[in-house]
């Protein structure tokens, strides 16, 4: 048997709910969730638009969104992407609809798309106000836990991706300073160096890959992080200095 889909399983779930309704809210859901089912479904919407202002108590106009959905919503599993639609075979449907939304302060765009006239939501915040109203909780914090998770894996890879930059920073730093010492080495020009600087120098060269805190501790006695960088400076800034003349 094939798994139901995410949207599948969001509406069973609505349609299955043990809450107790007001008669006049099981009217309304009810009536909504049959249109899906009648060819002149238009007609309906139309009287129901033209009474809009007049729903029954407070908690109606929850219920006729909650009978939209099942009727004719479709939603995106959170975790894939923030989409949540009402589709319908014609304009004039669409349009009805969203003549009513707008005059109870739903904000939804319209769409065309595969011969389906749109209603749809993509603001996940948006979205959670739509599964609030139509008292679907469970969908709510689905999507709420969602956007943390993608949160964190963003902020996660975000501090992976800074923490390689850096790495490969200091990669290239340290190549810079060892070929600049290569060279210093090569033409004798080091032994100009004080005795201070000359260690710092030997020890980049033995220690390529370290980083400038371990070559700080290889140091005798050992210097800081920023002493190191301090030294390697004044050899780069002498490497320039006989280089201009």
């Amino acid at each position: 048997m094939m798994a139901l889909s995410y949207s599948k399983c969001a509406k069973e779930a609505l349609k299955e709910s043990g809450e107790k309704k007001k008669k006049c809210c099981q009217r309304m859901l009810d009536d909504i969730v049959d249109l899906a089912k009648e060819k002149e479904a238009l007609i309906r919407l139309q009287k129901l638009s033209a009474s809009c202002g007049h729903f029954k108590c407070g908690s109606c106009y929850s219920y006729f969104l909650r009978g939209l959905f099942i009727a004719f919503g479709n939603v995106t599993d959170p975790s894939k992407a923030y989409h949540l639609e009402l589709s319908f075979k014609t304009q004039e449907e669409r349009d009805c609809v969203f003549e009513i939304l707008c005059e109870n302060g739903n904000d939804m765009k319209k769409a065309v798309r595969k011969g389906r006239f749109l209603l749809y939501i993509k603001d996940s915040t948006l979205i959670e106000d739509f599964f609030a109203m139509i008292g679907a909780n469970k969908l709510a914090f689905d999507l709420m836990n969602s956007k943390i998770v993608r949160e964190v894996m963003e902020n996660t890879n975000r501090q992976i991706n800074c923490d390689m930059a850096n790495i490969q920073k200091s990669i290239s730093a340290a190549e810079h300073y060892s070929e600049i010492i290569s060279e210093l080495q090569e033409n004798g020009t080091i032994m100009r160096l004080p005795t201070d600087l000359r260690e710092t120098a030997r020890l980049r060269i033995e220690n390529n890959q370290a980083s400038l805190a371990d070559l700080g501790r290889l140091h005798n006695p050992p210097i800081s992080k920023s002493g190191v960088k301090h030294r390697l400076d004044k050899i780069l800034d002498f490497y320039k200095d006989i280089n201009s003349k």
